[in-house]
């Protein structure tokens, strides 16, 4: 008969530990897990991609180097390592810089517009690029210089916004193409929970 009881007593304890009470009836109390998806290494930074994401870390011709994408995408977002680039003094880079148009894009010829339906190599050219919002935001422990563009494009159905952080001291630039709510929200995510070696 003890058993019994006590039996009843851990059966009771066990449901009121995994519910809670609302006006009487027993409501599921929620769990919060945080699953992190692949985990990435750009110089000295280190970042949990955003779940169901894949990362391109060298691509054939240099065009995907970096690419963080999601379903059909080719190239949502890039993080990469500009050490190199910027050590040699006769390297044809811009520096990124929210101080000025397609701040966002380091090559010497003309920008265009990568989006998730025309990925490097395939989107049209670059015709306008307008600084919306611009300052400072943490990527981990560091702020990073941070500007964000509206773009116009030759092929108009490719306009987007894009958004941009660079860290000068690392060389570790982040661009995120065709800026969206979701995307916002993964992209500040992933950049506030990085770290750095």
């Amino acid at each position: 008969m003890r058993s019994r009881f006590l039996l009843a007593v851990a059966v009771v304890l066990g449901a009121a530990a995994c519910s809670s009470t609302t006006g009487g009836q027993a409501q599921p109390v929620p769990t919060v897990t945080k699953v992190a998806g692949p985990q990435v290494v750009v110089a000295t930074m280190h970042v949990a991609l955003p779940v169901g994401t894949t990362y391109t870390d060298k691509g054939q011709d240099g065009l995907l180097d970096g690419c963080v994408a999601e379903g059909g995408a080719v190239c949502q977002a890039r993080l990469l390592d500009l050490r190199e680039a910027t050590s040699d003094p006769n390297a044809p880079i811009n520096l990124p810089s929210a101080k000025r148009p397609f701040g966002w894009y380091t090559g010497t010829d003309v920008p265009t517009c990568i989006t998730a339906a025309s990925p490097p190599g395939d989107a049209a050219v670059a015709t306008g690029s307008d600084l919306l919002d611009s300052g400072f935001k943490p990527i981990g422990p560091k702020k990073a210089e941070y500007g964000k563009w509206q773009v116009t494009c030759q092929d108009a159905t490719q306009n987007n916004q894009v958004r941009m952080w660079w860290l000068p001291t690392s060389k570790i630039l982040v661009v995120e193409y065709g800026a969206s709510a979701d995307w916002d929200t993964k992209m500040d995510a992933m950049l506030a929970a990085a770290t750095f070696s």
